[in-house]
């Protein structure tokens, strides 16, 4: 199933932008970029993101876990040059935060992403609530960044 519409194929709507070198032996034989380096690319820039939005908070009080990804391939990435992975926060859930990925290549959007990241609780192995203070902090982080 594709992804959403409603992840947007525009730059202008990405509040953060992580640029990732491409490799040589980020190619296939078709010489684009192949679609398990397109999945690395976006893990770069999900990281990338999530340190960012998470920085000045107390990580010990929480942890995640990657719980869902969807990507749509629009156009082909090549070798060689940086791509810019474009993040966004679309939905705060009470145990979850779902985010949006664009990959960008001169200019042009050739990927969307939508991920879903559990907060989980490394004692229990389950999902988690995570602390107020931090649902807090990721909602000044996105109304900053909307601004």
């Amino acid at each position: 199933m594709a992804a959403e519409q409603t992840i947007s194929r525009h730059r202008e709507d990405y509040h953060f932008w992580e640029p990732v070198p491409l490799r040589y032996s980020d190619q296939d034989a078709m010489q684009h970029i192949n679609n398990v380096a397109v999945c690395a690319l976006l893990e770069a820039g999900r990281v990338s993101f999530l340190e960012s939005l998470f920085e000045g908070t107390e990580r010990s009080a929480f942890a995640m876990v990657l719980a869902r990804v969807t990507i749509d391939y629009l156009n082909e990435l090549t070798f060689p040059g940086t791509v810019d992975v474009c993040g966004r926060i679309v939905k705060i859930g009470g145990r979850s935060l779902t985010s949006q990925y664009a990959i960008f290549q001169r200019g042009e959007c050739c990927v969307v992403s939508q991920s879903v990241n559990v907060f989980f609780d490394s004692k229990t192995r389950r999902s988690a609530q995570p602390p107020q203070a931090l649902l807090d902090h990721i909602r000044q982080f996105q109304s900053i960044r909307a601004a």
